[in-house]
């Protein structure tokens, strides 16, 4: 929706909202990129920390969405087992310019597009194109992920 009149589902009068599009704080920056970049090492002590205590991942990886405190390890444990199944190494993500990010005083809104590769058996290169949205709370002054989508290219 962006910024200036949204529709307020609750009452049905417009209001205006807070949140604008502008660059990603620091500290919002450094949440994203350890989450994108912990798939590189599936180091899960480096997300174990991020998430609000009713959190929600999904992702295009079995079982699909996690939940709770612990998603972030639950997601990374889960995408290692996949790759560990297809015999995927060297999985490396880079995230892409960012041009949706919106923040009001306890809310952040971002999609972040990023590529991951890899190798597969028999010299095949792998490849997932898409964008991560993220939700981050601020709690008790530490933003926290809420929520974490990955939508791939392809369902875009």
């Amino acid at each position: 929706m962006g910024a200036g009149k949204s529709f307020n589902y609750t009452s049905g009068y417009p209001h205006t909202i807070l949140a604008k599009d502008t660059v990603p704080p620091a500290e919002v920056m450094d949440i994203v990129t350890t989450v994108v970049y912990s798939l590189n090492t599936f180091n899960i002590e480096k997300v174990a920390d991020l998430y609000t205590p009713n959190a929600v991942v999904a992702d295009d990886e079995p079982p699909y969405s996690w939940n709770g405190p612990t998603a972030g390890i639950q997601w990374v444990n889960a995408v290692e087992k996949v790759c560990k199944e297809n015999r995927l190494t060297k999985l490396k993500g880079t995230m892409e310019a960012i041009n949706v990010f919106q923040q009001t005083s306890d809310n952040v809104y971002i999609v972040v597009p990023v590529n991951y590769t890899g190798d597969l058996p028999h010299k095949q290169e792998f490849r997932a194109e898409g964008a991560f949205t993220f939700v981050l709370r601020l709690i008790n002054g530490k933003w926290m992920i809420k929520s974490q989508v990955w939508i791939p290219r392809r369902g875009m």
